[in-house]
């Protein structure tokens, strides 16, 4: 799924997943440095055994954490979990027990150049222009 999260020079278009979920918002958390984010301090964090996003992992316990996450967030208010106004945080599709697919962005238009329109669909186009030298 492709979703639109912050990023250190603004925001960035990338396809996440659980586990790369935790990993960018821990390089968030950090600043965006990666030995912050393998030195981190903080063990009491929900997203911290999954900070590294390598190894072996419980997907269950992923998900679970994510949501404790962001309930700790809120400031312990399940409601507001779901009235997250937050769309470019990484843990956002995942704040749920469900994947909101609402934020994932679709293949991007191809717009880098202008295609010229062949003869006959010119003619379609554009009858009375193509062949009138008068």
């Amino acid at each position: 799924m492709k979703v639109k999260i912050q990023s250190k020079n603004g925001t960035k278009i990338i396809s996440i997943n659980r586990r790369k979920t935790i990993r960018e918002k821990c390089l968030n958390c950090s600043a965006w440095s990666y030995a912050e984010v393998t030195n981190c301090e903080f063990t009491d964090c929900d997203l911290y055994p999954f900070r590294s996003g390598r190894g072996k992992q419980d997907a269950k316990e992923r998900s679970k954490s994510i949501l404790r996450y962001c309930l700790w967030c809120m400031a312990g208010q399940r409601r507001e979990i779901a009235l997250c106004t937050c769309p470019d945080c990484p843990l956002y599709a995942y704040r749920q027990s469900r994947v909101d697919k609402s934020i994932s962005i679709g293949p991007l238009p191809k717009n880098d150049h202008i295609e010229p329109l062949p003869e006959d669909k010119m003619k379609v186009a554009y009858p009375n222009n193509i062949g009138n030298n008068d």
